[in-house]
């Protein structure tokens, strides 16, 4: 029986502001006429969100990057991700506000060395 992976919650939180995106789940056909005609194509509308990391430490950027590479394999594993802006720092723990989203990695921008130990990049989220 497989456990639920969750983000790690040692790594710097990413740079803002990060961005949010639905996905359009309609399908529209336009006629010769103009006339158009939609639908929905799925029954549910997933996000993706954009997050971005400035100049984080050689150590958070290896370490985020073993996360990435070997516990959520790219896109393979799915995980438990809580929005970073849903978190109030006024509660402890157990805010009632605070989103947990099931998300996987869909997209792994190139990563770049700025300055001597200091990595920049940006990872793409999308709903399960």
């Amino acid at each position: 029986m497989s456990t639920k992976l969750y983000w790690p919650d040692n790594l710097p939180a990413p740079a803002w502001p990060f961005e949010e995106e639905s996905e359009n789940t309609s399908i529209t056909s336009k006629f010769e006429d103009g006339s158009m005609q939609s639908r929905s194509k799925f029954t549910r509308s997933r996000r993706k969100w954009t997050l971005t990391w400035n100049a984080i430490p050689r150590k958070d950027y290896l370490r985020l990057m073993d996360f990435v590479v070997h516990k959520a394999k790219f896109s393979a594993n799915s995980f438990m991700w809580t929005d970073p802006d849903s978190i109030d720092i006024a509660y402890d723990y157990m805010n009632p506000d605070e989103e947990l989203v099931e998300v996987r990695i869909t997209n792994v921008e190139k990563w770049s060395n700025k300055a001597l130990s200091y990595w920049s990049g940006k990872i793409e989220l999308t709903e399960v």
